[in-house]
């Protein structure tokens, strides 16, 4: 989730920032690959001077797992404030490869870094938003938010609320441009030191993500965590992950995101 352009409205009103419309639906992934001990070939992208992955392993012809290789090297050279706009632009769409989009669903993963945070009031932190889609790329435009269909089941202990933006007006359900709905953990809403969550997206009702949202200072711990995944509903030719966890490795100085079966 991503309201980066908000936050500077309600904030830096008389600044000199201007909110602009974004030009592009986000930074594709560098056409680069490589190999990694231990897993299959690397789709990446350059992020702030550092390499961004997507990899994945697997047993007996099937996938176990796939990741996300995050440097901290990327957050060295992530600027303290950004260009504010609406709808908010991504800063990195790296692809997975094809055994994992044919055997999981899970098409590719997008990056969005927020300096100031953004709403809900628990976000107002620096923070990455990591979203892990199922849907096409390209279906991404047709998430334009006129459709105000919320999902008719949530996961347990989760909320998809209506947030009001200055400036902006009324997110009904978080929904955001080339995005979607966004599902929270309804603890968050009312939690303080809030350090990173799992959300869930949806569109026109149906589950089209699921997004790990982290703030720079839990990964400066340099440890690894766990975040729990919710039981979602059954989406067609989606095998959802049952746990994912963010494993620290001190020689690379860097995180591999991973969701495992």
């Amino acid at each position: 989730m991503n309201l980066r352009v908000a936050v500077c409205k309600a904030m830096c009103i008389g600044a000199g920032m201007a909110i602009v419309p974004a030009l592009a639906a986000g930074a594709p992934a560098n056409s680069d690959t490589h190999a990694n001990s231990g897993a299959a070939a690397e789709q990446c992208g350059t992020l702030f001077s550092a390499k961004v992955c997507t990899s994945y392993k697997m047993d007996a012809g099937k996938v176990t797992e796939f990741s996300l290789h995050v440097p901290l090297a990327m957050l060295d050279g992530a600027p303290t404030s950004d260009p504010m706009v609406w709808p908010p632009k991504t800063d990195l769409i790296v692809p997975f490869a094809d055994a994992v989009k044919d055997q999981t669903g899970f098409t590719f993963s997008n990056i969005y870094w927020n300096p100031m945070g953004h709403p809900p009031a628990a976000y107002m932190t620096p923070h990455l938003d990591f979203h892990f889609y199922f849907v096409p790329q390209d279906a991404l435009q047709s998430f334009d938010c006129k459709d105000t269909t919320k999902p008719s089941t949530l996961p347990d202990g989760y909320a998809i609320p209506d947030v009001d933006v200055p400036g902006i007006g009324t997110l009904i359900g978080i929904c955001i441009p080339a995005m979607g709905m966004h599902a929270i953990p309804a603890a968050d809403l009312t939690t303080k030191n809030w350090e990173g969550s799992l959300l869930v997206g949806y569109y026109s009702g149906k589950p089209i993500f699921i997004e790990p949202m982290i703030t720079k200072a839990l990964l400066m711990k340099k440890q690894s965590f766990t975040l729990p995944i919710p039981a979602i509903a059954p989406t067609p030719n989606v095998r959802y992950p049952r746990q994912f966890n963010a494993v620290y490795d001190a020689k690379l100085d860097s995180y591999d995101f991973t969701f495992s079966y």
